[in-house]
Order: structure tokens, then sequence, then C-alpha cells
């Protein structure tokens, strides 16, 4: 989906880009200057630390596109160069760099299996739009948006839940979210339900929960925050929205 400039969501801080700084002294290596045009592998095996997603020439002439998960940089083609920042194109009023992480976050989300996922959906029929949400249990804002999920799914909306526990490994939080998936899939949706009311869970957690995936998918993601909702298209949403705040962006979505 295009992104008009009015809708840059700012949340490509500088933590995101510390893998990119690496591939400054890639470019500027004696390799880089021997061979212009660099594969995804060829970092890959330089840097294996680096989950490079792509790299490929920008719209300007000189300049590579390089894309670390969902954080974007710019490195011009004799490696002297890196720098990041939003690229608009201003003949069509386009956030292209936005455009770019929103490509690579659908890549990432469309990757989860559903059976690690939590689904709160309509009828198969009624389903219009699917959103993707990294959610914490212990949220405010989380908890109000599933005291609306009926709501949601009455306007057509699947909900598929990845756990974002803010506070990180090793806590209450995310032992809570372990042992909400350790009880089942059959029970999964109304211990969901449960927690996010406060409700108090004697559970035990397990060996299989995807919630460390969940987690680190966030991150590759970009998540500062819970909720994060996107779209299947990979656009940031927002946070907390209503019911009709998000059916109102989904077809704007739609439209464009």
């Amino acid at each position: 989906m295009p992104i008009l400039m009015g809708d840059h969501i700012g949340d490509t801080l500088m933590f995101w880009f510390k893998p990119i700084l690496f591939l400054a002294f890639f470019f500027n290596s004696s390799f880089a200057q021997e061979q212009v045009s660099l594969s995804k592998e060829e970092i890959a095996n330089l840097f294996p630390e680096i989950d490079v997603s792509s790299v490929s020439d920008s719209p300007i002439s000189g300049i590579y596109e390089v894309a670390v998960n969902s954080s974007v940089a710019y490195i011009t083609h004799d490696g002297r160069y890196v720098f990041q920042g939003e690229l608009f194109d201003l003949h069509f009023n386009m956030n292209l760099t936005e455009t770019k992480r929103e490509m690579v976050r659908s890549d990432l989300i469309s990757a989860v299996n559903q059976d690690q996922a939590i689904i709160f959906s309509p009828a198969m029929e009624k389903i219009k739009h699917t959103i993707t949400i990294f959610t914490d249990l212990d949220c405010g804002y989380c908890r109000k948006f599933h005291e609306e999920i009926n709501e949601v799914n009455d306007l057509g909306i699947k909900v598929q839940y990845l756990f974002y526990p803010r506070t990180g490994p090793d806590t209450d939080s995310w032992y809570k979210a372990e042992k909400v998936w350790c009880s089942g899939t059959a029970e999964r949706n109304m211990l969901l339900t449960k927690a996010k009311l406060g409700e108090s869970l004697q559970l035990e957690s397990c060996d299989r929960s995807p919630v460390s995936n969940h987690y680190q998918l966030g991150r590759k993601i970009g998540v500062m925050g819970t909720p994060a909702i996107y779209s299947s298209s990979g656009a940031h949403l927002g946070g907390y929205l209503s019911p009709v705040e998000l059916i109102t962006k989904l077809e704007t979505l739609s439209y464009d």
C-alpha cells in the first residue's frame, strides 16, 4: 500500500538500525570494491549476526536500499556513506521507506503458522480483514481492546494474537502468557480472555510455548509498545483502536 507523507509512523529509532551499521564496514571493504552487486547470501556469510532481508537499488541512482528485518537504511555504491531516514517520492506523495517496511512486515507476519497464534474470528465466510496484534496480558489498552473483541469480529475482522510481554523474558507477564498457551488448544481463547480480565490462572508452563518466537518476531518487526496492530499487508495501524476506528482504517487501506 502506498504510504502518504502524512501517515508516517516514527517508530524507526536508532536501536533498530544497529545491525545496519555493520554493513558500512562491509561496503567499504576491498571485496565491495571488486563486486558492486551484492546478494543477501554474500553479506550474511561475512556477517552471520545480521539478518539481512534484502539489498537492492533504491530509486536514487548510486544508492542501495538495505533492509534488516523491518529497518531500512541507504548506502552509497562506493560504500562511503550510510544514512537512515524516510525517503519520499514527492511526485506521488509516497513514503517509499515505510512502503518497504510494510513489505518486510507482511512477509514476516505471513510466515506465522495459524496454529502458533490465538485466533478470534468470525465465521470463515464473513471474514473481510485479518489483523495481527502483538499483545501483553497485563497491558491496559490490550485489555480494553479485547473487551470489544466480539464487536471487532462482528465487523468481519479476524484477529490473530501474538504474545509480546513488554517486561521481557522471565517475568510475570511472560510466564502468564506461557500458561495461557500451555493450557491446550481448546481452552486458550477462554483463558486469554480470563487473563485479560485480571483473573489468576492456576496453570503450568510448558516447553512447547511459542511466546519466545512471538517476542522475537515483534522485535524484528519493530514493536515499540502494546497493543501493536498490523494489517495483513504489513501496515502499522497503531495501538488501541475502537472497533469503528479499526474498520475505518482497514477499509481505507483497501481503497488506497
